[in-house]
Protein backbone atom coordinates (compact mmCIF):
# COMPACT_ATOMS: atom_id res chain seq x y z
CA UNK A 1 0.00 0.00 0.00
CA UNK A 2 1.24 3.19 -1.04
CA UNK A 3 0.29 6.80 0.80
CA UNK A 4 0.64 9.54 -1.40
CA UNK A 5 0.49 12.78 -2.09
CA UNK A 6 1.41 14.13 1.84
CA UNK A 7 3.83 16.80 3.19
CA UNK A 8 6.04 14.05 5.64
CA UNK A 9 7.75 15.09 8.42
CA UNK A 10 10.24 12.31 8.60
CA UNK A 11 11.43 12.90 12.09
CA UNK A 12 14.91 10.54 11.12
CA UNK A 13 18.17 11.87 11.77
CA UNK A 14 18.01 14.45 9.32
CA UNK A 15 14.93 15.75 10.08
CA UNK A 16 13.68 15.44 6.46
CA UNK A 17 10.77 17.37 5.12
CA UNK A 18 9.27 16.11 1.93
CA UNK A 19 7.23 17.58 -0.15
CA UNK A 20 4.67 15.98 -1.92
CA UNK A 21 6.04 12.60 -0.82
CA UNK A 22 4.87 9.15 -0.07
CA UNK A 23 4.80 6.24 1.93
CA UNK A 24 5.02 2.15 1.31
CA UNK A 25 3.46 0.09 3.89
CA UNK A 26 4.84 -3.66 3.55
CA UNK A 27 3.30 -5.66 5.96
CA UNK A 28 4.15 -4.16 9.03
CA UNK A 29 7.08 -1.68 7.80
CA UNK A 30 7.82 1.26 6.06
CA UNK A 31 9.08 -0.11 3.01
CA UNK A 32 9.89 3.16 1.05
CA UNK A 33 9.92 7.05 2.01
CA UNK A 34 10.38 9.19 -1.04
CA UNK A 35 8.20 11.67 -4.00
CA UNK A 36 5.29 10.53 -4.68
CA UNK A 37 6.38 10.46 -8.53
CA UNK A 38 9.08 8.05 -7.84
CA UNK A 39 7.21 5.50 -5.75
CA UNK A 40 4.79 5.30 -8.18
CA UNK A 41 7.12 5.01 -10.88
CA UNK A 42 8.75 2.35 -8.46
CA UNK A 43 5.49 0.04 -7.61
CA UNK A 44 3.15 0.54 -10.18
CA UNK A 45 0.93 -2.38 -8.81
CA UNK A 46 0.21 -0.99 -5.48
CA UNK A 47 -3.18 0.46 -4.06
CA UNK A 48 -2.63 3.73 -3.23
CA UNK A 49 -4.62 5.98 -0.86
CA UNK A 50 -4.25 9.53 -1.53
CA UNK A 51 -3.30 12.31 1.42
CA UNK A 52 -4.94 15.05 -0.64
CA UNK A 53 -1.98 17.13 0.73
CA UNK A 54 -2.12 15.96 3.92
CA UNK A 55 0.77 16.09 6.32
CA UNK A 56 2.22 12.81 7.87
CA UNK A 57 4.02 12.67 10.49
CA UNK A 58 4.74 9.49 13.28
CA UNK A 59 1.71 8.74 15.77
CA UNK A 60 1.88 10.58 18.70
CA UNK A 61 3.25 8.97 22.07
CA UNK A 62 1.52 9.76 25.27
CA UNK A 63 3.93 8.62 28.45
CA UNK A 64 1.10 9.37 30.97
CA UNK A 65 -2.22 8.45 31.04
CA UNK A 66 -5.06 7.38 33.31
CA UNK A 67 -7.41 5.54 31.28
CA UNK A 68 -10.08 5.01 34.43
CA UNK A 69 -10.27 8.47 34.42
CA UNK A 70 -12.13 8.77 30.96
CA UNK A 71 -15.63 8.53 32.17
CA UNK A 72 -14.92 11.08 35.12
CA UNK A 73 -13.98 13.98 32.91
CA UNK A 74 -14.59 17.55 34.49
CA UNK A 75 -15.18 16.24 37.60
CA UNK A 76 -12.20 18.55 39.15
CA UNK A 77 -14.23 21.41 38.02
CA UNK A 78 -17.34 21.06 40.07
CA UNK A 79 -18.14 22.82 43.31
CA UNK A 80 -16.00 22.60 46.30
CA UNK A 81 -12.93 19.87 44.96
CA UNK A 82 -10.78 21.36 47.41
CA UNK A 83 -6.96 20.47 47.66
CA UNK A 84 -5.29 17.81 46.09
CA UNK A 85 -5.80 15.18 49.34
CA UNK A 86 -9.42 16.26 49.85
CA UNK A 87 -9.77 16.00 46.12
CA UNK A 88 -8.07 12.78 45.73
CA UNK A 89 -9.77 10.71 48.49
CA UNK A 90 -13.00 12.59 48.57
CA UNK A 91 -13.84 12.67 44.66
CA UNK A 92 -11.69 10.76 42.54
CA UNK A 93 -10.81 7.12 44.37
CA UNK A 94 -14.56 7.04 46.06
CA UNK A 95 -15.78 7.45 42.19
CA UNK A 96 -13.18 4.98 40.88
CA UNK A 97 -13.88 2.77 43.84
CA UNK A 98 -17.24 2.26 42.72
CA UNK A 99 -16.39 1.02 39.48
CA UNK A 100 -16.77 -2.57 38.26
CA UNK A 101 -14.99 -4.25 35.40
CA UNK A 102 -17.33 -3.37 32.85
CA UNK A 103 -17.33 0.75 33.81
CA UNK A 104 -13.16 0.00 33.85
CA UNK A 105 -13.47 -0.96 30.06
CA UNK A 106 -16.21 1.68 29.11
CA UNK A 107 -13.12 4.25 30.87
CA UNK A 108 -10.34 2.69 28.81
CA UNK A 109 -12.23 2.06 25.28
CA UNK A 110 -13.87 5.65 25.44
CA UNK A 111 -10.05 6.73 26.40
CA UNK A 112 -8.05 4.60 23.88
CA UNK A 113 -10.98 5.45 21.38
CA UNK A 114 -10.29 9.55 21.54
CA UNK A 115 -6.10 8.85 21.64
CA UNK A 116 -6.43 6.92 18.21
CA UNK A 117 -8.99 9.32 16.71
CA UNK A 118 -6.84 13.14 18.03
CA UNK A 119 -3.25 10.97 16.25
CA UNK A 120 -2.05 9.25 19.51
CA UNK A 121 -0.77 5.90 18.49
CA UNK A 122 0.80 4.90 21.72
CA UNK A 123 0.62 5.36 25.31
CA UNK A 124 1.73 4.41 28.81
CA UNK A 125 -1.09 3.16 31.52
CA UNK A 126 -0.20 4.46 35.14
CA UNK A 127 -2.16 2.84 37.27
CA UNK A 128 -4.52 -0.11 36.52
CA UNK A 129 -5.96 -1.39 39.62
CA UNK A 130 -6.78 -5.20 40.31
CA UNK A 131 -10.35 -4.33 40.16
CA UNK A 132 -10.79 -3.06 36.97
CA UNK A 133 -9.97 -6.06 34.82
CA UNK A 134 -6.58 -6.30 33.03
CA UNK A 135 -7.45 -9.08 30.80
CA UNK A 136 -9.79 -7.33 29.45
CA UNK A 137 -8.45 -3.77 29.04
CA UNK A 138 -5.28 -5.42 27.11
CA UNK A 139 -7.46 -7.14 25.02
CA UNK A 140 -9.74 -3.99 23.94
CA UNK A 141 -5.82 -2.23 22.99
CA UNK A 142 -4.72 -5.27 20.81
CA UNK A 143 -8.58 -5.09 19.12
CA UNK A 144 -8.15 -0.94 19.20
CA UNK A 145 -4.52 -1.28 17.14
CA UNK A 146 -3.20 0.97 19.74
CA UNK A 147 0.11 0.43 21.41
CA UNK A 148 -0.29 0.46 25.08
CA UNK A 149 2.79 -0.30 28.07
CA UNK A 150 -0.42 -0.65 30.95
CA UNK A 151 0.98 0.27 34.38
CA UNK A 152 -0.36 -2.87 36.49
CA UNK A 153 -1.11 -1.09 40.25
CA UNK A 154 1.32 -2.22 42.80
CA UNK A 155 1.49 -0.80 46.23
CA UNK A 156 1.92 -1.65 49.70
CA UNK A 157 -0.05 0.24 52.17
CA UNK A 158 -1.79 -1.23 55.33
CA UNK A 159 -5.47 -1.62 56.02
CA UNK A 160 -4.84 0.55 58.80
CA UNK A 161 -2.92 3.67 57.00
CA UNK A 162 -6.01 2.60 54.14
CA UNK A 163 -8.94 3.27 56.39
CA UNK A 164 -7.13 6.38 58.23
CA UNK A 165 -6.78 7.54 55.05
CA UNK A 166 -10.60 7.62 53.96
CA UNK A 167 -9.65 5.14 51.07
CA UNK A 168 -12.25 3.06 49.67
CA UNK A 169 -11.47 -0.79 50.32
CA UNK A 170 -12.13 -1.35 46.53
CA UNK A 171 -9.03 0.90 45.42
CA UNK A 172 -7.02 -1.24 47.91
CA UNK A 173 -5.05 -4.17 47.11
CA UNK A 174 -2.15 -6.10 48.51
CA UNK A 175 1.49 -6.07 47.95
CA UNK A 176 1.80 -9.52 46.53
CA UNK A 177 -1.15 -9.79 44.63
CA UNK A 178 0.17 -6.34 42.44
CA UNK A 179 3.73 -7.64 42.19
CA UNK A 180 2.53 -11.63 41.23
CA UNK A 181 -0.04 -9.78 38.92
CA UNK A 182 2.01 -7.71 36.75
CA UNK A 183 4.66 -10.53 36.55
CA UNK A 184 2.13 -13.12 35.37
CA UNK A 185 0.32 -10.55 33.10
CA UNK A 186 3.82 -9.22 31.51
CA UNK A 187 4.37 -13.02 30.69
CA UNK A 188 0.98 -13.63 29.14
CA UNK A 189 0.28 -10.29 27.52
CA UNK A 190 3.72 -8.81 26.20
CA UNK A 191 3.45 -8.97 22.34
CA UNK A 192 6.68 -9.70 20.40
CA UNK A 193 6.10 -6.80 17.87
CA UNK A 194 5.76 -4.11 20.60
CA UNK A 195 1.65 -3.86 20.28
CA UNK A 196 1.18 -4.63 23.93
CA UNK A 197 4.06 -4.37 27.17
CA UNK A 198 2.68 -5.03 30.75
CA UNK A 199 5.10 -2.88 33.45
CA UNK A 200 5.09 -2.17 36.66
CA UNK A 201 2.34 0.75 37.84
CA UNK A 202 3.84 1.68 41.22
CA UNK A 203 2.06 4.09 43.28
CA UNK A 204 4.23 6.95 44.79
CA UNK A 205 7.04 6.96 47.36
CA UNK A 206 5.28 8.52 49.56
CA UNK A 207 4.51 7.58 53.53
CA UNK A 208 1.23 5.91 53.34
CA UNK A 209 3.45 3.48 50.83
CA UNK A 210 5.46 0.83 52.83
CA UNK A 211 8.88 1.95 51.17
CA UNK A 212 10.84 -1.98 50.97
CA UNK A 213 8.41 -2.37 48.38
CA UNK A 214 10.12 -0.17 46.01
CA UNK A 215 13.82 -1.96 45.78
CA UNK A 216 11.89 -5.31 45.65
CA UNK A 217 9.82 -3.93 42.52
CA UNK A 218 12.91 -2.06 40.90
CA UNK A 219 14.79 -5.07 40.84
CA UNK A 220 12.36 -7.17 39.60
CA UNK A 221 12.06 -5.10 36.77
CA UNK A 222 15.70 -5.64 35.70
CA UNK A 223 15.43 -8.99 36.17
CA UNK A 224 12.06 -9.42 34.07
CA UNK A 225 12.52 -6.70 31.51
CA UNK A 226 9.42 -4.94 32.25
CA UNK A 227 9.19 -1.32 32.62
CA UNK A 228 8.13 0.77 35.93
CA UNK A 229 5.90 3.84 35.73
CA UNK A 230 5.43 6.30 38.64
CA UNK A 231 4.41 9.82 40.18
CA UNK A 232 7.57 11.45 41.48
CA UNK A 233 8.57 14.97 42.71
CA UNK A 234 5.26 16.40 41.83
CA UNK A 235 4.69 19.10 44.91
CA UNK A 236 7.11 20.22 47.96
CA UNK A 237 5.92 17.50 50.51
CA UNK A 238 7.58 15.02 48.39
CA UNK A 239 11.02 16.65 48.95
CA UNK A 240 10.22 17.05 52.10
CA UNK A 241 9.25 13.27 53.08
CA UNK A 242 12.36 12.42 51.11
CA UNK A 243 14.40 14.77 53.30
CA UNK A 244 12.99 13.43 56.65
CA UNK A 245 14.17 10.18 55.81
CA UNK A 246 18.19 11.28 54.89
CA UNK A 247 17.87 12.22 51.28
CA UNK A 248 18.26 15.18 49.20
CA UNK A 249 15.38 15.15 47.18
CA UNK A 250 12.66 12.60 45.88
CA UNK A 251 14.17 12.01 42.92
CA UNK A 252 17.72 10.88 45.11
CA UNK A 253 15.37 8.76 47.00
CA UNK A 254 13.80 7.55 43.99
CA UNK A 255 17.39 6.58 42.91
CA UNK A 256 18.87 5.25 46.00
CA UNK A 257 15.55 3.20 46.10
CA UNK A 258 16.57 1.71 42.80
CA UNK A 259 13.55 3.08 40.78
CA UNK A 260 15.68 5.14 37.57
CA UNK A 261 16.83 3.71 35.09
CA UNK A 262 16.07 3.82 31.21
CA UNK A 263 13.44 1.73 31.69
CA UNK A 264 11.48 3.76 34.06
CA UNK A 265 8.93 7.13 33.47
CA UNK A 266 8.60 9.24 36.22
CA UNK A 267 5.56 11.49 35.76
CA UNK A 268 5.59 15.31 36.86
CA UNK A 269 9.10 16.33 38.14
CA UNK A 270 7.39 19.26 38.48
CA UNK A 271 9.87 19.99 41.46
CA UNK A 272 13.29 18.57 40.21
CA UNK A 273 16.14 21.12 40.36
CA UNK A 274 19.99 20.86 38.99
CA UNK A 275 21.03 18.51 40.61
CA UNK A 276 17.64 16.09 40.12
CA UNK A 277 18.23 16.80 36.21
CA UNK A 278 22.06 15.73 36.22
CA UNK A 279 20.45 12.58 37.99
CA UNK A 280 17.93 11.55 35.37
CA UNK A 281 20.11 12.47 32.89
CA UNK A 282 22.93 10.54 34.07
CA UNK A 283 20.65 7.76 34.53
CA UNK A 284 18.53 7.66 31.30
CA UNK A 285 15.41 7.94 32.82
CA UNK A 286 12.40 9.24 30.94
CA UNK A 287 10.27 12.16 32.30
CA UNK A 288 6.43 12.31 31.51
CA UNK A 289 5.75 16.15 31.25
CA UNK A 290 1.75 17.00 31.26
CA UNK A 291 1.81 20.81 30.80
CA UNK A 292 -1.74 20.92 30.41
CA UNK A 293 -2.82 19.03 33.73
CA UNK A 294 -0.17 20.68 36.09
CA UNK A 295 -1.39 24.18 34.52
CA UNK A 296 -5.24 22.78 35.30
CA UNK A 297 -4.28 22.38 38.61
CA UNK A 298 -2.12 25.16 39.59
CA UNK A 299 1.04 22.92 40.15
CA UNK A 300 3.39 24.93 38.24
CA UNK A 301 5.64 24.28 35.21
CA UNK A 302 8.41 21.63 35.27
CA UNK A 303 11.93 22.82 34.23
CA UNK A 304 11.37 20.91 30.67
CA UNK A 305 14.01 23.30 28.63
CA UNK A 306 16.59 22.76 31.22
CA UNK A 307 15.81 18.88 31.31
CA UNK A 308 16.28 18.94 27.22
CA UNK A 309 19.69 20.90 27.48
CA UNK A 310 20.82 18.06 29.74
CA UNK A 311 20.18 15.48 28.06
CA UNK A 312 16.95 13.99 29.71
CA UNK A 313 14.21 12.14 27.60
CA UNK A 314 11.70 14.58 27.93
CA UNK A 315 7.98 12.92 26.59
CA UNK A 316 4.46 14.29 27.01
CA UNK A 317 1.54 13.15 29.06
CA UNK A 318 -2.05 14.49 28.90
CA UNK A 319 -2.69 12.60 32.36
CA UNK A 320 -6.01 12.33 33.57
CA UNK A 321 -9.64 13.24 32.50
CA UNK A 322 -10.83 15.07 35.39
CA UNK A 323 -8.56 17.95 35.63
CA UNK A 324 -7.02 17.68 31.79
CA UNK A 325 -10.75 17.13 30.19
CA UNK A 326 -8.51 16.02 27.23
CA UNK A 327 -6.75 12.75 26.02
CA UNK A 328 -5.57 14.63 22.96
CA UNK A 329 -2.38 15.02 22.99
CA UNK A 330 -2.06 16.81 19.25
CA UNK A 331 -3.54 19.72 21.44
CA UNK A 332 -1.42 19.51 24.46
CA UNK A 333 1.59 20.27 21.88
CA UNK A 334 0.89 23.90 21.76
CA UNK A 335 0.02 23.94 25.78
CA UNK A 336 3.59 22.92 26.04
CA UNK A 337 5.23 25.57 24.00
CA UNK A 338 2.73 28.36 25.95
CA UNK A 339 4.09 26.99 29.30
CA UNK A 340 7.37 27.19 28.74
CA UNK A 341 7.31 29.92 27.37
CA UNK A 342 5.42 31.79 30.03
CA UNK A 343 7.90 30.15 32.27
CA UNK A 344 10.90 31.34 30.69
CA UNK A 345 9.41 34.76 29.25
CA UNK A 346 10.52 33.85 25.95
CA UNK A 347 9.30 32.83 22.42
CA UNK A 348 13.14 31.14 22.13
CA UNK A 349 12.82 28.76 25.44
CA UNK A 350 11.30 26.24 23.23
CA UNK A 351 11.08 25.42 19.53
CA UNK A 352 8.08 23.48 17.44
CA UNK A 353 10.24 21.04 16.00
CA UNK A 354 11.41 20.32 19.77
CA UNK A 355 7.89 20.03 21.28
CA UNK A 356 7.42 17.38 17.91
CA UNK A 357 10.36 14.99 19.27
CA UNK A 358 8.79 14.89 22.61
CA UNK A 359 5.80 13.79 21.52
CA UNK A 360 7.35 11.09 18.34
CA UNK A 361 10.88 10.46 19.07
CA UNK A 362 10.91 10.77 22.58
CA UNK A 363 7.88 8.74 23.40
CA UNK A 364 9.24 5.70 21.26
CA UNK A 365 12.08 5.96 23.67
CA UNK A 366 10.33 5.91 26.74
CA UNK A 367 8.35 2.63 25.30
CA UNK A 368 11.84 1.04 25.01
CA UNK A 369 10.69 1.12 20.93
CA UNK A 370 13.16 3.94 19.60
CA UNK A 371 14.27 1.70 16.82
CA UNK A 372 10.81 0.95 15.75
CA UNK A 373 8.59 3.62 15.83
CA UNK A 374 8.81 7.51 16.49
CA UNK A 375 10.46 8.37 12.68
CA UNK A 376 9.27 7.58 9.32
CA UNK A 377 12.08 5.90 7.76
CA UNK A 378 12.16 2.28 5.90
CA UNK A 379 12.74 -1.07 7.78
CA UNK A 380 10.48 1.06 11.04
CA UNK A 381 6.94 0.15 11.96
CA UNK A 382 4.50 1.93 10.12
CA UNK A 383 2.89 4.11 13.03
CA UNK A 384 2.20 7.49 11.73
CA UNK A 385 -0.99 9.55 11.12
CA UNK A 386 -2.29 12.11 8.47
CA UNK A 387 -3.56 15.57 9.54
CA UNK A 388 -6.39 17.16 6.98
CA UNK A 389 -4.96 20.18 6.31
CA UNK A 390 -8.14 21.99 4.67
CA UNK A 391 -9.39 23.45 7.84
CA UNK A 392 -9.55 27.15 7.78
CA UNK A 393 -6.90 27.57 11.07
CA UNK A 394 -4.45 25.34 8.80
CA UNK A 395 -4.47 27.64 5.78
CA UNK A 396 -2.15 29.69 4.55
CA UNK A 397 0.50 26.92 5.76
CA UNK A 398 3.84 28.48 5.39
CA UNK A 399 5.91 25.83 8.21
CA UNK A 400 4.09 22.32 8.57
CA UNK A 401 5.96 21.82 11.53
CA UNK A 402 4.29 24.78 13.83
CA UNK A 403 0.93 23.66 11.91
CA UNK A 404 1.04 20.88 13.51
CA UNK A 405 2.26 22.06 17.43
CA UNK A 406 0.38 25.14 17.22
CA UNK A 407 -2.53 24.82 14.56
CA UNK A 408 -4.09 21.58 14.49
CA UNK A 409 -6.83 19.96 16.62
CA UNK A 410 -6.94 16.16 17.13
CA UNK A 411 -10.09 16.35 14.78
CA UNK A 412 -8.45 17.57 12.10
CA UNK A 413 -6.21 13.90 12.00
CA UNK A 414 -7.89 12.06 8.89
CA UNK A 415 -5.89 8.85 9.06
CA UNK A 416 -3.88 6.88 11.49
CA UNK A 417 -1.66 3.40 11.06
CA UNK A 418 -0.34 1.48 13.50
CA UNK A 419 1.89 -1.14 12.67
CA UNK A 420 1.23 -1.02 9.31
CA UNK A 421 -2.77 -1.67 9.64
CA UNK A 422 -5.64 0.68 9.12
CA UNK A 423 -6.85 2.01 12.26
CA UNK A 424 -8.83 5.44 11.04
CA UNK A 425 -9.46 6.73 7.45
CA UNK A 426 -11.55 9.79 6.86
CA UNK A 427 -12.43 9.95 10.98
CA UNK A 428 -14.09 6.93 10.57
CA UNK A 429 -12.61 3.84 12.96
CA UNK A 430 -12.25 0.43 11.54
CA UNK A 431 -10.95 -0.79 14.31
CA UNK A 432 -13.64 0.15 17.13
CA UNK A 433 -17.54 0.74 17.10
CA UNK A 434 -17.72 4.83 18.19
CA UNK A 435 -21.55 4.93 18.78
CA UNK A 436 -21.37 1.62 20.84
CA UNK A 437 -18.38 2.83 22.93
CA UNK A 438 -19.69 6.09 23.67
CA UNK A 439 -23.41 4.72 24.82
CA UNK A 440 -21.43 2.76 26.89
CA UNK A 441 -19.62 5.36 28.88
CA UNK A 442 -22.45 7.30 28.93
CA UNK A 443 -24.40 4.31 30.39
CA UNK A 444 -21.47 3.62 33.16
CA UNK A 445 -21.49 7.15 33.79
CA UNK A 446 -25.20 7.08 35.36
CA UNK A 447 -24.34 3.38 37.09
CA UNK A 448 -20.63 4.83 38.60
CA UNK A 449 -22.62 8.13 40.11
CA UNK A 450 -25.65 6.17 41.59
CA UNK A 451 -23.36 3.74 43.46
CA UNK A 452 -20.86 6.62 44.37
CA UNK A 453 -23.27 8.90 46.04
CA UNK A 454 -21.22 11.62 45.46
CA UNK A 455 -23.68 14.49 44.70
CA UNK A 456 -21.66 17.70 43.92
CA UNK A 457 -20.41 17.13 40.26
CA UNK A 458 -21.90 19.19 38.11
CA UNK A 459 -21.70 22.91 38.02
CA UNK A 460 -21.99 25.58 40.79
CA UNK A 461 -24.66 26.95 38.48
CA UNK A 462 -28.49 26.11 39.29
CA UNK A 463 -29.70 23.72 37.30
CA UNK A 464 -33.23 24.02 36.53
Amino acid sequence: MIYSNATILTLDDDRRIISDGALRVLGRDIDAVGKTAELSIAFPEDDVIDCRGGIMLPGLIDTHVHTSQCLLRGVSEASGPGDFHTWLFGRIFPLQGAYTHQDALASASLCVLEMLKSGTTGFVECLLADHYGLDAIAQMCLDSGIRAALGNLVMDVSPEARDDAGWPPSMWQDRQSGIAGTIDGHQRWTDPHGRLQIWFGSRSVEPINNISLFPEVASLAREHGIGITIHLAELPFDNEYARSLGHRSHIALADHLGLLGPRTVLAHCTIADDDDIALLSATGTTVAHCPANNSATGWGPARVTEMLDAGVNVALGCDGAPTNANMDLLRDLRVTAHVARMRQHSRAAISPETILEMATRNGAKALGLDSRIGSLEPGKAADFIVIDTDSPHLQPMWNPVAAVVFAAQGSDVDTVVIDGTLVMHHREMQTMDEAALVANARRSQADVARRCGINDLGSAWQVI
